[in-house]
């Protein structure tokens, strides 16, 4: 039988994940992108240069290397370059326009609100004055709570995202928003005020169905932007019913979407109103190695599941939709943030939780510039913990500024 062949689609210290579990499975790996050094192109069989974020340039490579699955890990950019190739193809994947939905939010805000599920006032703009307009007719109106969101329509990562309260705030910030936007173009939404915490993880869709839904929750900490996360941690304190809720919707959703395969990261809020509001549908595997923290919290093998998916072989059997969530086993992440710019020296970490730590995945390195919490680019690395004791897990991450801190010179 002829050796299968699969392209990954990056080749960072996140996307290695993906590399490494498809030698580890005894596949053709080939990585690709723009960047020779990236860690990925070493453990991978083969590497690939190419502008991974042109899909005529991906689909023309895959072609000549005769693939038989490819995988846009942890990245809504790479993600309908996947579908387009797939589709082209005919390898396993999703419909390129479903795709491209889920990863334009304006486009996904437009497809939720024809198709009555709940979701917050939104447009989508390529002109300042045309978004001052609509804010400014919104301000009148009188279900406005006070405050808006002003994101890219196209990037992840709390990337360009702002709380807007007045047109001189997006005024201000407009500039910085369009250029985290590859098409040009952001969003203003409403600010849905949420009950619990917002939640994030991964679900994984096989043969149309959803067979599991990592669901976590985030956390923000007192002195950084409330828009970026810099915790996930599991179980979520949220309920069954709510979860189970949040399935349904997404059932519905991917069934008038036509998507059959492969995981999404989701994020969502729970209204005031008791309903489910989807922040972000991201149809790849969730960022800083999301995917791990779900296999050591809830023993799902995502990272398996999504390479054997990608080229059609069959799954394991898999019967647990929320995981396999035992007692005692809670299991976070946390991504350090700088206090102030300068250059990177490490991590300080105390004895207490060191002794908590399962893993470290460093995204810089001493000696690079580091700068204060804008975005989730300028983290210093995410460090996985696992504790006994919901309580303590959290009261951790409550204080972790007594028990970790990024060094800076």
């Amino acid at each position: 039988m002829k050796q299968k062949c699969i392209l990954i689609l990056g080749g960072n210290i996140v996307q290695s994940d993906a590399t490494r579990m498809a030698k580890q499975l005894g596949y053709y790996v080939i990585s690709s992108d723009l960047h020779e050094d990236n860690p990925g192109h070493k453990i991978a069989d083969e590497y690939c240069k190419v502008d991974i974020v042109d899909k005529e340039a991906v689909l023309k490579e895959a072609r000549r290397m005769e693939i038989d699955g490819i995988v846009p890990y942890g990245s809504d950019a790479l993600a309908p370059i996947a579908a387009y190739v797939s589709e082209e193809m005919g390898l396993p994947g999703n419909p390129y326009e479903s795709v491209n939905i889920l990863t334009h939010k304006d486009l996904l805000r437009e497809f939720l609100r024809d198709n009555n599920f709940a979701t917050p006032w939104s447009d989508g703009f390529d002109d300042l004055d045309e978004a001052l307009s609509f804010y400014n007719h919104k301000v009148e109106d009188e279900d406005y709570h006070g405050y808006a969101i002003m994101k890219p329509v196209d990037s992840a990562g709390s990337r360009g995202v702002f709380k807007i309260s007045s047109p001189e705030d997006i005024t201000k910030n407009w500039d910085v928003a369009m250029g985290y936007s590859s098409c040009g173009r952001v969003i203003i939404e409403e600010f849905i005020e949420k009950v619990g915490p917002q939640v994030d993880g991964d679900v994984f869709v096989h043969e149309g169905k959803i067979i599991f839904a990592g669901f976590v929750d985030q956390h923000h900490v007192q002195g950084l932007s409330e828009l970026v996360p810099v915790s996930l941690s599991s179980p979520s304190v949220h309920s069954m019913e709510t979860k189970e809720k949040a399935v349904c919707e997404l059932q519905r959703l991917f069934s008038l979407l036509k998507i059959s395969t492969g995981p999404c990261n989701v994020e969502f809020v729970v209204g005031k109103d008791g309903k489910i509001y989807f922040i972000d549908l991201g149809p790849r595997n969730g960022g800083c190695r999301i995917p791990f923290l779900e296999k050591e919290a809830m023993g799902f093998d995502e990272d398996l599941f999504t390479i054997k998916a990608a080229v059609g072989d069959e799954l394991p059997q898999w019967n647990s939709l929320f995981g396999e969530q035992k007692d005692g086993n809670c299991v976070m992440y946390y991504r350090p943030f700088a206090n102030r710019n300068g250059i990177y020296e490490g991590l300080w970490m105390s004895d207490y939780f060191k002794s908590k730590v399962i893993d470290i995945a460093p995204l810089m390195v001493p000696g690079e510039d580091v700068s204060l919490a804008n975005n989730g680019n300028d983290t210093a690395a995410v460090v996985f913990g696992r504790f006994e004791d919901a309580a303590e897990m959290l009261s951790t991450i409550d204080n972790m500024s007594e028990h970790m801190k990024v060094m800076v010179s």
